[in-house]
């Protein structure tokens, strides 16, 4: 009675959501020239985009070029279009990795640079990997440039907009002397507050005599700020937390408004782990991380191997209420991370798994890429999963846009095309990138992942549209199958259009002849029956 007191349950509650369709791309174009064009970051701007990175390129989309490579800026419109595209350096290499929308519809572009003449006004530490920070207006006209950092390697990764209208830079450092006040030696984690006008108004490093690089930030509801990145903890500095062994450890640091530490804490196991992306929620804040161990803080996360997207939900002083693990056997990362109205979340960043949790890379190999988006529940539960790109290498760093609820303007890579969903062709053919720009609408809302209760049977994607996958994630041992033990999938009209031999791996379901719909599962084993409902919705 319990069993069918679940199932009635299950299906009551499903009941209740809408259909969900597939997340498909609207319109796409790639941007660049004959040579390679790195695209990082994206915003919006009214009902246009503005899009970063670098290029190394003098021809296709690309009207000049300063040097060996120059930072990139792009504006499109609403359906893609190319408006105006500028690109801004010197003589040697230049690239944008963040764009910071300022007042009075100005700009702040973040980046690096090795030049010392064209668009640089003036470089203090010449024959460095500099900070580069420029200001423009809506037109991409320079209001002011300034090189930050000092003698050795300066790099930046993210960077907000602060209260006073000034920004926020944060990355990393090896210099030991210009604008770095203190160095705790090797690498440190940099923060940098400018001015609207440019002039620094403070700095601060994070770190130990050891390797630390900082990889995110955002500014939080206090005032203050949260900064993420990965440390191997050395035995000296203001990182403090005691990591779990001698490999790099995620780290979080929770800042005042001056860049003062409030608390800090590490996360990891044996391996090498780190953050990507931060999120503030109401009841504390999520983690993008890296992970690529099997113990320690990622004990039952449920890690496929090498590098999944490691997500951890944390309080507000940094305990750890609930973490997981998504990919498969290879690499995942994400940088990008949204919170929707329906407090799910979206992760969108790139794989090159063809396993797990990923049932439809179209990259040709396992060291290329395809890009990943995946949604979650509250809890960290499965609600859609979906790779874009070809057959070629789709990467993404920072470059995506929400334009609406459901609605996302991606700005990744592509070296080849067309291909799948690559639907546009590299200027410079195959294995030379290109931005390659998309937009996708994902309208599978409200419906979760279905979990048996009594018998741990795990449902994904649901709903779905090209393979569901049934997985008994935790209770292979506690549940004893029959063999042959079978899974069959049976249509509103009680007919059945599937039965598959069921392992205690997982069991996948080819759907993509499957008409539009709600379908039934049943799984009898030891005398009882386990069933639920997956939904099937095409565009």
């Amino acid at each position: 009675m319990k069993n069918k007191l679940l199932i009635i349950k299950t299906a009551i509650l499903l009941s209740l959501f809408s259909f969900a369709q597939d997340t498909g791309i609207s319109w796409q174009n790639c941007y660049g020239g004959s040579e390679e064009d790195h695209v990082y970051d994206i915003i919006r701007v009214g009902d246009a985009y503005l899009i970063a990175g670098s290029t190394g390129s003098n021809d296709g989309d690309i009207s000049f070029n300063h040097g060996l490579f120059d930072a990139w800026l792009v504006k499109l419109d609403s359906s893609g279009n190319l408006i105006w595209e500028k690109t801004f350096g010197g003589s040697e290499g230049d690239a944008w990795r963040k764009i910071v929308a300022a007042e009075d519809k100005n700009y702040y572009l973040l980046g690096a640079s090795t030049s010392s003449d064209g668009d640089i006004s003036y470089d203090p530490y010449p024959e460095s990997n500099d900070i580069w920070v420029v200001k423009i207006d809506s037109v991409g006209l320079i209001i002011w440039d300034r090189i930050i950092g000092g003698n050795l390697i300066d790099h930046i990764e993210s960077g907000v907009l602060a209260q006073d209208n000034g920004v926020v830079l944060f990355g990393w450092t090896g210099s030991q002397n210009g604008d770095v006040s203190v160095n705790y030696g090797m690498y440190d984690m940099w923060l940098v507050k400018i001015s609207s006008d440019g002039e620094i108004l403070w700095e601060k490093s994070y770190g130990t005599d050891d390797f630390d690089y900082g990889q995110a930030m955002i500014s939080t509801s206090d005032g203050g700020y949260l900064i993420g990145g990965t440390s191997t903890i050395g035995n000296y500095g203001n990182i403090t937390c005691v990591p779990h062994n001698i490999n790099a450890e995620a780290i979080v640091v929770k800042l005042d408004s001056l860049g003062n530490i409030e608390w800090q804490n590490c996360y990891g196991g044996s391996g090498h782990d780190g953050i990507w992306g931060l999120k503030e929620t109401n009841d504390g804040y999520l983690l993008s991380a890296y992970g690529s161990s099997n113990d320690g803080d990622l004990s039952g996360s449920g890690w496929h191997g090498e590098g999944d997207i490691w997500v951890i939900k944390i309080d507000f002083i940094g305990n750890i209420i609930w973490q997981k693990c998504f990919g498969g056997s290879k690499d995942e990362g994400a940088l990008i991370l949204f919170t929707t109205e329906n407090s799910e979340f979206v992760f969108i960043g790139s794989t090159n798994s063809h396993d797990g949790d990923i049932t439809n890379n179209h990259s040709s190999s396992q060291s290329k890429n395809d890009i990943w988006f995946l949604k979650i529940n509250s809890e960290g539960d499965i609600i859609t999963q979906k790779c874009f790109g070809g057959e070629g290498n789709e990467f993404i760093y920072t470059g995506a846009s929400r334009k609406g609820e459901n609605e996302y303007v991606i700005a990744a890579s592509t070296d080849f095309g067309p291909s799948y969903d690559v639907g546009c062709t590299p200027h410079g053919g195959i294995g030379d990138e290109d931005y390659w720009i998309f937009e996708i609408k994902d309208t599978a809302t409200g419906i979760t992942t279905n979990y048996s209760d009594e018998s741990g049977i795990k449902v994904y994607p649901n709903p779905g549209w090209e393979y569901i996958i049934f997985d008994l994630p935790v209770v292979t041992a506690s549940l004893k199958l029959e063999e042959p033990s079978h899974i069959c999938i049976f249509n509103i009209f009680g007919q059945q259009v599937a039965c598959l031999p069921f392992t205690k791996e997982e069991t996948i379901w080819d759907c993509r002849n499957a008409l539009n719909g709600i379908y039934f599962y049943k799984l009898e084993s030891e005398g009882k029956q386990y069933s639920g409902k997956v939904i099937i919705q095409k565009q």
